[in-house]
């Protein structure tokens, strides 16, 4: 006697395995993309160090449009240093493009 055919044994098989492969990829990705975002913002972190310490630093995963001093619309994120100046924490905020890393701007919170 021959074998019953069963096709949604392979479809089954085949969308479970899209299924797993495809999760494994979306965790890769992510932990990735943190850790490029963590190493670029100690780049801004060492840039601070130079001119003395470094009280708190912060970056945001989320990437935002960013209408660029050229005109042009780019991707980017946000981030922050707080530092001890003359005995007071100032806060400084940067914008940092997405695809390269450059830092399109730094500028000081306003302390209120």
């Amino acid at each position: 006697m021959a074998k019953a055919q069963r096709p949604w044994v392979y479809f089954a098989a085949g969308a479970l395995t899209g299924l797993f492969t495809g999760t494994v990829q979306m965790y890769w990705h992510q932990h990735q993309q943190r850790l490029q975002l963590d190493h670029r913002l100690q780049q801004v972190k060492d840039l601070f160090l130079r001119e003395g310490p470094i009280e708190g630093s912060w970056i945001e995963y989320q990437s935002h449009a960013y209408r660029a001093k050229d005109g042009r619309t780019v991707a980017v994120n946000y981030g922050g240093i707080t530092r001890l100046e003359d005995g007071q924490l100032r806060q400084y905020e940067f914008i940092m493009d997405v695809p390269t890393g450059q830092l399109l701007d730094i500028y000081p919170l306003v302390q209120r």
